[in-house]
């Protein structure tokens, strides 16, 4: 993973979930109980960010996944980049580069940008580098015809992971 992102492990399926914001609450502190090992080093994570300067990094979702939402941390700050630097021996599963893992996200990725925009979603972007940034500032995600095009390309592309909210 390129180390300025914090990335989140999303399917088509669950892009639903990724672009609008759902998860990310801070529910994962009190549901971290020691069975999940995943969970517990994200949770260690995102207090790690917290406590390097990025106050507003979030806690993972119940997965230990990280699901950035609008005004979330910017993270090509510098404030961002050295907490990442700080927090690198913390970071979870799943948080490192697999080029043969991101080559098939870019092939998933960008039939599922195609299905959207052929869906009516114009300013729905390609992916970059194995990952998908959607600018929610142009894309409403919560509107009826975003819905109803991600409905009909929920099929269409079968990602590991690299869902990006574009509010970074």
């Amino acid at each position: 993973m390129n180390k300025a992102s914090v990335l989140l492990a999303a399917s088509a399926a669950a892009l639903a979930l990724t672009v609008t914001g759902c998860g990310g609450s801070g529910d994962a502190k009190s549901s971290s109980s020691g069975s999940n090992p995943t969970l517990e080093k994200a949770v260690k994570y995102a207090q790690c960010m917290r406590e390097n300067g990025v106050t507003n990094f979030p806690d993972p979702n119940k997965n230990g996944r990280f699901v950035i939402a609008a005004g979330g941390p910017n993270r090509n700050s510098s404030q961002f980049k050295k907490a990442q630097q700080a927090c690198k021996s913390q970071e979870p599963p799943g948080m490192q580069d697999d080029p043969a893992e991101l080559a098939k996200d870019q092939k998933e990725w960008l039939k599922l940008a195609q299905c959207m925009r052929k869906n009516g979603i114009q300013d729905f972007p390609d992916p970059q580098d194995g990952r998908l940034l959607v600018p929610r500032d142009k894309i409403n995600v919560n509107s009826p015809q975003f819905k109803k095009a991600l409905n009909a390309c929920r099929d269409v592309a079968h990602v590991g992971g690299g869902a990006e909210d574009g509010n970074g």
